[in-house]
This record gives structure tokens, C-alpha cells and sequence, in this order.
């Protein structure tokens, strides 16, 4: 819980405080490393975080949800989670980039092997996929480039 936040109840007060301190000189150096710790910390990156639950599912192929984690058009990529019904297909595609693959929830056969929660699959560019299934369903995290079709997914949602 945050600390209440403390309300001035006599600005003039805290003006005379202010104005009775005496400036503090630095000696060069030292003011050098201060100006360059605060200017970091103020520089500093902030985490992205994306709670379960915050992000809608985006309808992307039949039996298959996208939900959008993080987006990099600059870079091109893309990482999101892919939820497949029982059934659902992947269809054939070509990867430009590597795609990484986590099996979260169920699982998924490729090319008649079948990859279940925890495995890892790692597709490098130039991979053709042949199509693959969710004979149960799953949910997947995929770390890939940002192809035309997810990228007018999530455009479409706003993402």
C-alpha cells in the first residue's frame, strides 16, 4: 500500500525553509559523477509487465487466439501467447526470422512428433513449417518476427 501522500499546510513556511538553505558546492569531479548517477536513474528502463488476465484473446486463425505481450515494430518482432483449441491447425508458413516456440499448456504435433508442456522448439530463418495440430489444444508462447498476418491482428486490436 503507498505511503498517504503529506499536504502542505503552510506554504510560506516551507518557502522561508527553502530560501534560509545554504547552496552546497561540489567540487567538479564529484558534481561530474552525481550529474551522471541521477541523469542513469533517471534514464533508467522501466519493466514491461503484462498481467494474466489484463489482455483480451484476438481471434487470429480458426480455433486459434493470439494475446499479444509485447510488440517491437521497429525491430519487427513479437512475442505473444497462442492459445489453440482441440483440433486447431497451424497452417504451412515460411519464417523470414527464428521464431521460439514454448509449449505452456498441452501440446502440439509436428510432423508426427508430438511436443508437450515445457518443450521447447526453436524454428531459425528460412524454416518451412508444414502444418501442424493441437490434438488437445494448448497454449504456446511464441517469440517470432512480426509477419504480415499477426501484425494486422493486432492492428486491428489495437495492439
Amino acid at each position: 500500500m503507498a505511503a498517504p501522500e503529506r499536504e502542505l499546510r503552510d506554504d510560506s513556511a516551507t518557502q522561508a525553509l527553502l530560501e534560509a538553505l545554504a547552496p552546497v558546492s561540489l567540487a567538479p569531479a564529484r558534481n561530474a559523477a552525481l550529474r551522471v548517477r541521477v541523469l542513469a536513474a533517471a534514464a533508467a528502463p522501466e519493466p514491461v509487465i503484462v498481467r494474466a488476465g489484463e489482455r483480451p484473446w484476438l481471434a487470429f486463425l480458426p480455433g486459434v487466439k493470439l494475446q499479444p505481450l509485447r510488440v517491437d515494430r521497429a525491430q519487427r518482432t513479437q512475442t505473444s501467447l497462442w492459445q489453440l483449441a482441440a483440433g486447431a491447425t497451424i497452417p504451412p508458413h515460411d519464417h523470414t526470422g527464428e521464431e521460439e516456440c514454448l509449449v505452456l499448456e498441452g501440446s502440439v504435433d509436428v510432423e508426427g512428433k508430438l511436443y508437450v508442456a515445457g518443450d521447447y522448439l526453436l524454428a531459425p530463418p528460412g524454416l518451412h513449417h508444414t502444418e501442424f495440430v493441437s490434438p488437445a489444444g494448448a497454449v504456446l508462447m511464441i517469440r517470432s518476427e512480426l509477419s504480415g498476418p499477426i501484425e494486422a491482428c493486432f492492428r486491428a486490436n489495437g495492439f
